[in-house]
């Protein structure tokens, strides 16, 4: 379990990270802050307002670990915000016993309190964070669902036959021309279907596919470019359609709409790991796929994760939710852009309104 994600567990739950510092917490002073010495991870007060100065670690099982544990711990003696201000060294008990009996005499010889915790029970701890934070911020979602579609520009494909045609309503056999395949296999087909009935742009009935009033305006808005390619799925998304989309995507309509679902997990995702870790590849570690399944609640496996990891920030960054930074490690990193701090934000205040209705007393009407 990575730091960053340690420290925003234990942050969430004042109480347990109150038993491992052995320090009674009435307020959080501040987290990651930068000083001219060092850049200090968390900062707590007690009742009487003594304050204390947190370096987190995990396991410090090796010398270079513990050296920069000791310089930067050293470091923070040079910064108070308070004239009763104590320092500690919070490390996973998973460390080995000897580097256990060094880091005690460095306390001892510095007048550093040192503390540990369990590593494998704040994974637990995580899992159930991110249960609690679900219910507080509003319903509780379906689980996401990994389905085949790389791209939302691919809904381009599925609708420019109602453009060829001319026709707000589809046969079946009019929809599926794009797809047609020597052995009529409707796999991708399916897929395509899925998302264009997620972003509400046809409906079903009587077997035919007919244009809803999102759908027309989609339709409307295609590229003339479709026309310049045999390949109509890499075509971007106009800013009209992307307008549109993220129309239907904030409207409130949740049932039944998985793709929704996904990229509102997502943006969970890069909320709760704050964007430091996007797996370029399937085999990635074994305790960053841990925490994504149990912040989705799923079983996938690293190929499923990847896949699905993927392809949700692809649709996040067509519609310029995220913005990726590619590095030449194993995971890029991506952040928020400010629309996409405003649709997380819509998301939230939807689903808390949505519990509201549901959770409603009218027990003074007794």
């Amino acid at each position: 379990m990575v730091e960053s994600l340690v420290q925003w567990t234990l942050l969430n739950n004042p109480p347990e990270l109150s038993k491992f510092l052995n320090f009674d917490i009435a307020k959080i002073i501040g987290q990651e802050i930068t000083t001219d010495f060092s850049r200090i991870d968390f900062v707590l007060a007690n009742s009487a307002n003594n304050h204390l100065i947190v370096e987190l670690e995990t396991t410090l099982d090796n010398k270079a670990k513990l050296n920069y544990c000791f310089n930067q711990t050293l470091n923070y003696k040079n910064v108070k915000f308070s004239e009763l201000t104590s320092y500690c060294i919070l490390y996973a008990e998973e460390t080995n016993a000897k580097n256990k009996k060094i880091i005690e005499k460095f306390g001892k010889e510095n007048d550093i309190l040192i503390q540990t915790y369990s590593l494998e029970n704040t994974k637990s701890l995580y899992t159930n964070t991110v249960e609690r934070l679900s219910l507080n911020v509003g319903l509780a979602l379906p689980n996401p669902k990994n389905y085949t579609i790389c791209y939302l520009r691919w809904l381009n494909k599925i609708m420019k036959p109602f453009l060829d045609f001319g026709k707000e309503e589809l046969t079946n056999e009019e929809i599926f021309l794009p797809f047609d395949n020597p052995s009529k296999s409707r796999t991708n087909f399916n897929c395509h279907e899925r998302i264009a009935f997620d972003f509400e742009l046809f409906s079903l009935k009587k077997s035919k596919y007919i244009l809803t009033n999102y759908g027309r305006l989609f339709v409307e808005n295609i590229s003339p470019f479709v026309y310049n390619t045999s390949n109509v799925s890499s075509i971007n998304l106009t800013n009209e359609q992307k307008r549109l989309l993220l129309k239907v995507l904030t409207n409130g309509n949740w049932e039944d709409k998985i793709h929704k679902v996904n990229i509102y997990w997502f943006l969970r995702f890069v909320e709760v790991t704050n964007g430091a870790w996007l797996p370029k590849k399937h085999d990635f570690e074994q305790n960053k796929l841990d925490i994504a399944n149990g912040l989705f609640n799923v079983s996938y496996n690293g190929r499923t994760m990847h896949e699905f990891l993927t392809w949700c920030s692809n649709y996040c960054l067509e519609l310029g939710l995220i913005e990726k930074i590619k590095s030449t490690t194993d995971y890029d990193q991506v952040f928020l852009t400010p629309l996409g701090v405003e649709v997380n934000n819509i998301f939230s205040l939807d689903l808390t309104l949505k519990k509201s209705r549901m959770n409603l007393s009218f027990k003074y009407l007794e």
